[in-house]
């Protein structure tokens, strides 16, 4: 119906053209048709083809896609157990050091006091020794005092001359320097 409408309309406008198309059709429908039908077959392949192309791509970008998710979560499983490693290493040496500071700590206190007794000990010696070098001064002194007393009414008694004096008084200088 289509065709003898424009067959129609093509004579009404132009009324040699309908004509001219029956000639075409003759002179070139076999090779028209062919191509038409190599036309034809030829859009069908290269739709197949893109739809090929196309399913394609999109598997290996969904293959891409699933490559990139699981290589994402296997870095983050491995910088999460990095982490709890580093973080229980971080604990362990805090520990470490914690014990090591109390060891030291009690170290030093146990230094302290072992030097305080030490000097405490060095004192109560030192003021007995200083106590014993004071009671022998005394002593010494006493004594000296006590020649000197009797030497001197020795000397008054017997009135014995200058070098007896000079030998008593060397006597007194020997004992005062030994002690």
């Amino acid at each position: 119906m289509s065709d003898s409408k424009n067959k129609k309309t093509a004579e009404i406008i132009n009324p040699g053209l309908g004509d001219i198309e029956k000639v075409r059709d003759i002179l070139f429908g076999k090779y028209v048709s062919s191509f038409e039908d190599r036309f034809a077959a030829l859009e069908k392949r290269l739709e197949a083809d893109v739809e090929t192309l196309k399913d394609r791509l999109s598997q290996k970008i969904e293959a891409m896609d699933d490559a990139v998710n699981q290589s994402l979560k296997r870095l983050d499983a491995q910088i999460e157990t990095e982490k709890n490693n580093r973080d229980s290493e971080l604990r362990s040496l805090q520990n470490v050091l914690s014990e090591a500071e109390n060891t030291l700590q009690h170290s030093i206190t146990a230094m302290e006091d072992q030097a305080n007794q030490d000097l405490a000990a060095v004192r109560a010696s030192l003021e007995e020794s200083h106590q014993e070098l004071l009671d022998q001064t005394l002593s010494v002194q006493a004594q000296l005092v006590s020649e000197l007393e009797t030497q001197k009414q020795e000397l008054e008694g017997d009135k014995v001359g200058r070098q007896a004096l000079a030998l008593m008084l060397d006597e007194v200088a020997v004992k005062l320097r030994t002690s």
